[in-house]
């Protein structure tokens, strides 16, 4: 048997250290293993319980609806009335109380003239007046006096029909003596101009100290309460137009107005070969004011179509996207999606054209949905 001798011997018992430790730590790391192995739980099922908070909220299903199928054109609002008005009788401005951008309600005095030349003429018109009258009276009493002396023979009929002459003349004179004091007192009563009525000053055509005739114009004003839309159609569209004959002005500030009456010429302009079509729009104030010269969107309806629909009260606005809360059907959880929508389409809602399928329910209060939103939790069952 080999010695093993100095260095030698070092090193077989720092090897047999080495295989020690080795062991030992491989020991304890498969103790570590099997303590941790069997102090795992048991397995969890989540299970999503649904939340008292949603089963409280409105929901609302997503349907499919035949909506109106549209065309859009552009449109030009202008005013059914507006005018000029214009002096009816001479004399001098003496006052002009309205200017341009001024509102004037009907019956507003917008200009007052000088009245001595018409108050002389309804003096003159009373005087004639009178006169004739007082004529009429006298030849009345002849025509008696000559009729009773006729009765009894002592007078020719020649006189008698002279008498009566004399009465129907003097008759004649009253009624024409009426229409001059008639027509003074119309003179007189156009030195103050009235508004026809309610609108808005345009322009203001004379001022305070200007002598005017007879068809001098004042002020040109049109009124707001009569306003209707001028389109411009092509020949292509104006078939199916007439066929329906419904449309709906699209404004501004997202506010949808159905016309009233749709006027469609029977002839083409010859230059352009469209349609010049008169849109009327309801009277009443509107949550966005119109005003003529001012364009608009103006829908019109050609068919039907299948889309989907949701009321116009759910849908959520963050900034410039719009969204929806949808809750599933076992109200188990409530989620907030972002949806692409389409026109409106009055009562039925909006069209929804992306974000959403046929028979989701989402809530009809976007606020309320919104609180649940963020407080939403799901309880953790075990088996």
């Amino acid at each position: 048997m080999k010695h093993i001798q100095g260095k030698d011997c070092m090193r077989f018992g720092s090897d047999k250290k080495i295989r020690w430790r080795s062991t030992y730590i491989i020991t304890v790391m498969a103790f570590a293993l099997a303590v941790s192995a069997c102090s795992k739980p048991a397995p969890i099922d989540k299970e999503k319980r649904a939340d008292t908070s949603l089963t409280t909220l409105e929901v609302v299903a997503v349907v499919q609806a035949n909506v109106a199928q549209e065309i859009t054109f552009d449109g030009v609002i202008e005013a059914v009335n507006q005018a000029v008005v214009s002096a009816q009788t001479s004399g001098r401005i003496v006052d002009l109380p309205f200017d341009v951008g001024d509102y004037v309600a009907a019956g507003d005095v917008i200009a007052r003239f000088t009245d001595t030349e018409q108050k002389a003429g309804l003096a003159a018109a009373k005087a004639r007046m009178e006169e004739a009258k007082a004529r009429y009276a006298e030849a009345n009493q002849q025509l008696k006096r000559v009729s009773d002396v006729y009765e009894k023979g002592m007078v020719a009929k020649a006189s008698l029909d002279q008498a009566s002459a004399s009465q129907q003349a003097a008759s004649a004179r009253v009624e024409s003596a009426e229409a001059e004091l008639e027509d003074a007192n119309e003179r007189l009563s156009h030195t103050v101009v009235m508004a026809p009525y309610s609108g808005i000053v345009v322009k203001r055509l004379s001022d305070v100290g200007a002598t005017v005739a007879p068809g001098s114009p004042l002020l040109e004003g049109l009124s707001l309460n009569h306003l209707r839309v001028q389109v411009d159609i092509s020949q292509q569209h104006i078939g199916s137009l007439r066929r329906h004959k419904k449309a709906r002005v699209l404004l501004a500030g997202g506010e949808s107005v159905d016309v009233e009456s749709m006027r469609i010429p029977p002839s083409a302009n010859p230059a352009t070969h469209s349609f010049r079509v008169l849109l009327q729009l309801p009277e009443g104030e509107r949550a966005d004011p119109v005003f003529p010269g001012t364009l608009v969107k103006v829908a019109f309806v050609i068919g039907q179509q299948s889309k989907l629909v949701v009321p116009e009260k759910v849908i959520a606005k963050r900034g410039e996207v719009s969204g929806v809360y949808v809750v599933s059907p076992e109200r188990t959880g409530i989620e907030f999606r972002y949806i692409r929508t389409g026109v409106n389409v009055g009562e039925q809602g909006a069209t929804v054209l992306s974000g959403l399928r046929e028979s989701e329910w989402v809530a009809t209060d976007p606020v309320a949905a919104a609180a649940v939103y963020k407080t939403q939790r799901y309880t953790l069952v075990s088996e």
